[in-house]
């Protein structure tokens, strides 16, 4: 009864807009103070604070942060969008491929789905929109698609703090996440290419001359991708120290090419501490939550209790892909993440799934929730920068959300997609 309250609570506080750090924090205190009393809400407070935080690879969020806003800041996206569409434009769809494309390679230097989304609206849709495509389309693919591909390619934020809170090599987690995104951008593409053939889109012609020289506005950032990859899968460093190096390598680019300001600079540290805070403020309420869902022992009566079920595990699977198809039409994606794992993560060890394929299918799962209502924040910030309104980004986006169900489908019945390149590091 204590932890249906608990719960009840939680969603109420979370319904009436509370921020997600505080009310696990509130709700954790609640639960462990009724469960153990003062000594062990006391106990727990003073040292969760500094405990849960106090994880060298923590260093790794920030860093990637950083790299993100001074990519951000370089304008980056811009040069990657140009490049993409002077080799693709003549395709039918050949400015949604760019838009694609560019997104793969801005969430490969950000790892921010939001940003990749904030970014991507403001340059993708105009001009997919100007190639003849429905400003729905246009602001649905952007919504569903440029962000999940940043979730999913290395260095993707969601799989750092996965891999940190579920104890799973973080270096394995970003590379299980290559070949899934080149699979869903290779999925998003023919998607885009049947409807730029239904739509009649404007294709544009660019000389060989034009595709070649546009090449040398994003060597650098190809260079930087190619070596923080390089980095993480070969096992030359830790992922922090191949964070360190991608915030250098982004700060060098932006300087060389003269995008980077001492103000813009200043103003990517500011937005680097204040989005680290969050996140760590957001982590220090999960560990407390956490704390109190061991105290229940919830989770291992859950497991108990479908272990001995009749359900198969392929069922167990399936309920809790619904589970977080719903919670994240209500949350945010790190907070759900975070609030799940304590509980998700030991049973679907215990029922013989991979952590690390999971990982990745929990990503495309929270990026789901992204775009669809009531929160859907990538929808929101789509139509902010697009001036498309929410409900035509939400419209357009409907058929992309059934290429990343269709995608999470592929995985579970080829897991080896996700796993491959992990299994050779």
């Amino acid at each position: 009864m204590l932890l249906t309250f608990s719960l009840l609570l939680l969603f109420f506080l979370l319904f009436i807009g509370l921020p997600i750090a505080f009310v696990l924090l509130f709700v954790g205190s609640f639960g462990i103070f009724a469960t153990g009393g003062f000594d062990s809400l006391h106990g727990i407070l003073s040292s969760s604070a500094y405990r849960s935080v106090n994880d060298f690879t923590f260093s790794a969020l920030p860093l990637f942060i950083l790299m993100a806003h001074f990519i951000s800041k370089s304008e980056i996206a811009d040069d990657l969008f140009d490049t993409v569409l002077k080799w693709v434009g003549h395709i039918p769809g050949g400015a949604g491929i760019a838009t694609i494309f560019a997104s793969a390679g801005f969430g490969a230097l950000s790892g921010s789905s939001t940003a990749a989304t904030s970014v991507m609206s403001q340059i993708a849709v105009p001009k997919m929109i100007k190639s003849n495509y429905s400003d729905s389309f246009s602001a649905g693919l952007v919504a569903s698609s440029s962000g999940t591909l940043a979730a999913l390619i290395p260095p993707s934020i969601l799989l750092i703090l996965y891999g940190i809170q579920t104890e799973t090599s973080i270096g394995k987690l970003l590379m299980a996440g290559v070949l899934p995104g080149i699979l869903l951008a290779l999925l998003l593409c023919l998607t885009v290419f049947i409807v730029g053939l239904k739509q009649n889109s404007k294709t544009e012609k660019y000389t060989w001359n034009e595709r070649w020289k546009s090449l040398g506005y994003i060597w650098p950032s190809v260079a930087l991708i190619a070596s923080i990859l390089i980095f993480i899968y070969f096992g030359i460093g830790t992922p922090t120290e191949a964070a360190a190096i991608g915030a250098l390598g982004a700060l060098i680019i932006g300087l060389i090419i003269r995008r980077l300001t001492t103000k813009k600079i200043i103003d990517a540290l500011m937005e680097t501490i204040k989005q680290t805070g969050m996140i760590f403020f957001i982590i220090v309420g999960a560990h407390v939550f956490s704390y109190y869902l061991t105290m229940t022992r919830v989770g291992h009566k859950i497991i108990t209790s479908i272990s001995e079920s009749n359900l198969s595990n392929l069922s167990v699977l399936l309920i809790i892909i619904l589970i977080y198809l719903v919670l994240g039409m209500f949350m945010e994606s790190i907070g759900l993440l975070l609030l799940t794992l304590p509980l998700v993560h030991p049973l679907i060890v215990s029922l013989g799934f991979d952590p690390i394929w999971f990982g990745v299918v929990v990503v495309i799962l929270l990026e789901i929730g992204l775009v669809t209502p009531p929160v859907g924040m990538n929808l929101f910030i789509t139509s902010q920068h697009s001036k498309v309104p929410v409900q035509k980004v939400l419209i357009g986006s409907i058929p992309f959300i059934f290429v990343l169900l269709f995608t999470i489908l592929l995985l579970i019945i080829f897991p080896q997609v996700v796993l491959f390149l992990p299994s050779y590091m």
